[in-house]
C-alpha cells in the first residue's frame, strides 16, 4: 500500500512559494538568462540544499509529492517571464542534491516510494540511441475532421490514442467505434528521449549478491549525455509500468505485477576517485602513522587473504597493483596507463580463485567475473538487441567498462569469447573499448587494473613448454600483462607440511571459536595487521592523496636495471632479454610501492622492489636456456625454439627434395635432427608446435608430412 501523502496547498500558494524562493536565492537574473538562450538552454537547476534552506515545507512537499510541486514550479517561473513568449512553457527545473533521507539502494526501493522523488546511485550499464519520443499527439477525426490532441505519458511504452472525439475540443462527440482517428505525425509535438539502465555499485553489494539495476528514462536536455561505466546519481520520480504481453487478436493482457521506471529529472556525475567510501579523521591519523613504517608494505602483503598460505611474490606484486601507478597525459596527448596488470596462471588446487575472490572483495569498486561472461556484453562492451528498449538496438557495459575506476577481477581469463579477445588489446593497454555495430559508434572508458587468472591447457604445466603455448591467450594478449606468475603445485615435503598446517589450523578455529588458544588469541580470527574493510580504505585514501614522483636516484636505478639487463641481448645470435614495455612497468610497480607508503617521491627502496619483482617475473617466465628471452611473452616461442623450427622444416624439406609426398615418422626425424644439434627430447616439442602452427599435418596415425602452399 503506498503510503499517505502529504495535503497539498492550493495552487496559487506554491506558485508563491516557489517566487519566494526564486527571490531570496537570487535567481531572478538566471532565469532572464535562461530564457534569452531558450531553446538552446531550457532548465534551470536548483541544488534541493537551496531550497530546503529558504522553504523547508516546499522541500519535504518536493520529495513528497513531485508530480505536483514539480509543475507549480514551472509555473511559477513562467510567471516571472513575459508573457508574449510561450514556448517558455518549456523551460523546466532540474533538484539536485537531494537529502540522505531521498537516496536508495536499488535493491531497496518498494512499493511505498511510488510517486516519490528519489536518488538512485549506480553504474550506467546500458543506454539506448537517443530517439524523438511523442510528447503531446494531434490524431484527426475522420468524421468531422477535428483536430484532437492528446497527451502521452512519459514512462508509458504504449502509444494512447483518443477513445472519442471529445466535444471540449471541438468535435463531434462520437466514440471511437463510430468513427476512426488519423495520427498527424507532422502536427505533433516531439521530444528527445533515451533509456539507461543503472545497476548498483559492487561495493554496496553483500558478497555474492547479484547487482540489481532499474530502467531510468531521460527526456529533452538529459538525453544523450551518459555513456556505459559512468558513475551517476540519477534523481527523478519513481512509477510503476504495468506489464503487458500478447497483442495479437487478443489484444494486449496487462498483468497485476509492475515494473519500475525513474523518471528522471536531473543526473549528477560521480568521477571523482573512491569519493564513496567514508573514512573518519581517527582513521585518517592512523593511516599517516604509516609514513613512518619501513614494513608497512610487508603488513599489506600479510593481509591479503591471509587464510591462503604461500604466494608471498605473487601477493606483493598484487598488493602494488591495488595501489597502482600514476596515470600521465604527455604535451603530444598520449596516455600512459598508471594501472598494474597482473595475470596468475596456475595448476588446479593453488587457491587462485579464492584468492582473486579475496581481492576484489577488499579492492575498492573491485568487480569478479568469469571470462566466460555473465552477460551478452562479456568482458567488454557490446551493442546487443534487448527488450529494455523495445527490442532496439542497445550499447550494454561489460565488466571492464563497469569496473572504470576500480579494479577488475577476472577468473578463467582463457575462457573468454573470441569478440572479448579483439577487444582486450585495447582495453588493456589503452584502457578504452570501442565499439562500432548497428548505427551504434562510441568509445568507453576501462581505466582499471586487471587482475586475472587462467589454467594451464593441458590440466598441469609442463615445465618443457613455454608459457604462451600452455595458456589459451594471444601472445599478443600476454605481453600487455606487467608480470605473469606461473603458480606451480609440485611436492615439496617442507613446504607441503607449512601448508597443511595453516590449512588445518584455519579449519580449526573456524569450527571451535568458542576454545581460546594457547596463544591467547580470539579462535575463529587471524591475525591480519590490516582487517579486509580497514584495508580498502587504505587503498581508497593512498589512491585519492597520493601522486608520487621518481626521484632523480630511483630513476638511476631502474636505468641501471633496464641497461644492465638489455646488455645481455648484445651477443651475437642472443636473444632480447627486455623492452621498453617492461621499464615503463617497473615506473607503475614503483610508484605503486612509493603511494603504499603513502610517500610523495619514489625512493631507491622503491626501484628496487620493482625491480625485484620484474626480475623474478622474467626468470620464472621469460627464461630459455639459462637466458633471458621476453619473446616467449611477446611473441610465444623463445628465439632458440624458432630457430629450431626452421632448421627441422629444412631437414625435411631437403628429404622432401627428391620425393615431394614423402612422409615421416617421429623417430625418423629424432635421427636426422641430431646430427644438426636438436636433441632428440626436444623434436617432440618442435612436431607438436608446427602441427598446431600448420606446417605439419598426420595423413594418417604415426605419419608425418609437410604441409604445401
Amino acid at each position: 500500500m503506498v503510503a499517505a501523502k502529504r495535503i497539498l496547498p492550493a495552487p496559487t500558494e506554491l506558485h508563491a512559494r516557489w517566487q519566494a524562493v526564486f527571490e531570496e536565492a537570487g535567481l531572478r537574473a538566471d532565469i532572464l538568462g535562461l530564457a534569452d538562450r531558450f531553446p538552446e538552454e531550457r532548465s534551470l537547476e536548483i541544488p534541493f540544499q537551496t531550497l530546503d534552506r529558504i522553504d523547508t515545507t516546499l522541500g519535504d512537499l518536493l520529495l513528497d509529492r513531485p508530480e505536483d510541486v514539480l509543475p507549480a514550479g514551472v509555473r511559477g517561473l513562467r510567471e516571472l517571464l513575459p508573457l508574449d513568449r510561450p514556448e517558455l512553457s518549456g523551460l523546466r527545473l532540474r533538484i539536485t542534491g537531494l537529502p540522505p533521507t531521498a537516496h536508495r539502494l536499488i535493491r531497496d526501493v518498494r512499493e511505498t516510494d511510488l510517486g516519490r522523488f528519489l536518488a538512485l546511485d549506480g553504474i550506467v550499464r546500458k543506454v539506448t540511441e537517443v530517439r524523438p519520443q511523442v510528447r503531446e499527439a494531434v490524431f484527426e477525426c475522420v468524421a468531422c475532421r477535428t483536430e484532437i490532441r492528446e497527451t502521452q505519458d512519459a514512462d508509458a511504452m504504449l502509444f494512447r490514442e483518443p477513445l472519442e472525439c471529445p466535444e471540449a475540443q471541438g468535435g463531434c462527440g462520437k466514440p471511437q467505434g463510430r468513427t476512426r482517428f488519423r495520427f498527424l505525425a507532422d502536427k505533433s509535438t516531439y521530444v528527445d528521449s533515451q533509456r539507461i539502465e543503472v545497476q548498483e555499485n559492487p561495493e554496496s553489494l553483500r558478497r555474492g549478491a547479484h547487482p540489481q539495476g532499474i530502467p531510468v528514462l531521460l527526456t529533452e536536455d538529459l538525453a544523450g549525455h551518459v555513456i556505459p561505466g559512468n558513475r551517476i546519481v540519477a534523481n527523478g520520480v519513481l512509477k510503476g509500468v504495468q506489464r503487458t504481453s500478447g497483442g495479437g487478436r487478443g489484444g494486449l493482457v496487462r498483468n497485476t505485477v509492475s515494473d519500475l521506471m525513474l523518471i528522471g529529472n536531473s543526473v549528477e556525475s560521480k568521477q571523482l576517485e573512491y569519493d564513496e567510501i567514508e573514512i573518519t579523521e581517527e582513521e585518517e591519523r592512523l593511516f599517516l602513522q604509516f609514513q613512518d613504517d619501513p614494513t608497512v608494505i610487508d603488513k599489506i602483503v600479510l593481509s591479503l587473504a591471509p587464510t591462503i598460505k604461500g604466494m608471498e611474490e605473487e601477493k606483493e606484486a598484487i598488493a602494488l597493483q591495488l595501489f597502482g601507478g600514476v596515470a600521465k597525459r604527455h604535451p603530444d596527448g598520449i596516455r600512459t596507463r598508471g594501472d598494474m596488470h597482473v595475470l596468475l596462471v596456475g595448476d588446479p588446487g593453488t587457491a587462485k580463485s579464492q584468492l582473486l575472490r579475496y581481492i576484489a572483495d577488499v579492492a575498492p569498486r573491485g568487480i569478479y567475473t568469469s571470462g566466460k561472461g555473465a552477460t551478452a556484453a562479456g568482458l567488454t562492451a557490446a551493442a546487443v538487441k534487448d527488450d529494455f528498449a523495445g527490442g532496439r538496438w542497445v550499447l550494454e557495459a561489460g565488466m571492464l567498462v563497469l569496473a572504470d575506476g576500480g579494479m577488475a577481477v577476472v577468473d578463467e581469463l582463457d575462457k573468454m569469447t573470441p569478440e572479448d579477445r579483439s577487444a582486450m588489446h585495447e582495453a588493456l593497454e589503452q584502457q578504452t573499448v570501442s565499439i562500432s555495430k548497428a548505427g551504434i559508434t562510441a568509445t568507453l572508458n576501462a581505466r582499471c587494473p586487471v587482475l586475472a587468472a587462467a589454467n594451464p591447457k593441458w590440466g598441469r604445466f609442463d615445465d618443457h613448454r613455454t608459457i604462451a603455448e600452455q595458456i589459451d591467450l594471444p601472445a599478443t594478449l600476454l605481453s600487455r600483462f606487467d608480470v605473469i606468475y606461473s603458480i606451480k603445485d609440485r611436492p615439496n615435503q617442507e613446504r607441503d607440511r607449512t601448508l597443511a598446517k595453516g590449512i588445518l589450523g584455519s579449519h580449526r578455529d573456524s569450527e571451535l571459536p568458542e576454545i581460546p588458544d594457547a596463544t591467547g588469541r580470539t579462535p575463529g580470527t587471524l591475525a591480519a595487521p590490516f582487517s579486509a574493510d580497514l584495508l580498502k580504505k587504505y587503498v581508497a585514501y593512498a589512491r585519492r592523496k597520493i601522486r608520487p614522483a621518481l626521484s632523480d636516484a630511483a630513476l638511476t636505478v631502474l636505468e641501471d636495471f633496464y641497461v644492465t639487463v638489455r646488455r645481455q641481448g648484445e651477443e651475437p645470435d642472443a636473444p632480447v632479454p627486455i623492452t621498453a614495455r617492461q621499464l615503463e612497468a617497473l615506473v607503475r610497480m614503483s610508484e605503486a610501492s612509493a603511494r603504499a607508503r603513502l610517500s610523495h617521491v619514489v625512493t631507491v627502496d622503491d626501484a628496487q622492489r620493482a625491480t625485484r619483482i620484474m626480475d623474478s617475473f622474467l626468470h620464472r617466465v621469460s627464461s630459455s636456456e639459462g637466458k633471458l628471452d621476453i619473446d616467449l611473452v611477446t611473441t610465444g616461442t623463445s628465439r632458440s625454439q624458432r630457430e629450431r623450427q626452421d632448421m627441422l622444416l629444412k631437414i625435411m624439406r631437403d628429404l622432401q627434395s627428391n620425393d615431394p609426398g614423402r612422409t615421416f615418422t617421429l623417430e625418423q626425424l629424432k635421427a636426422a635432427a641430431e646430427p644438426q644439434g636438436i636433441p632428440q627430447d626436444r623434436v617432440d616439442q618442435l612436431v607438436s608446435y608446427l602441427k598446431n602452427s600448420g606446417e605439419l599435418f598426420e595423413p594418417r596415425p604415426g605419419a608425418l608430412q609437410l604441409v604445401r602452399f
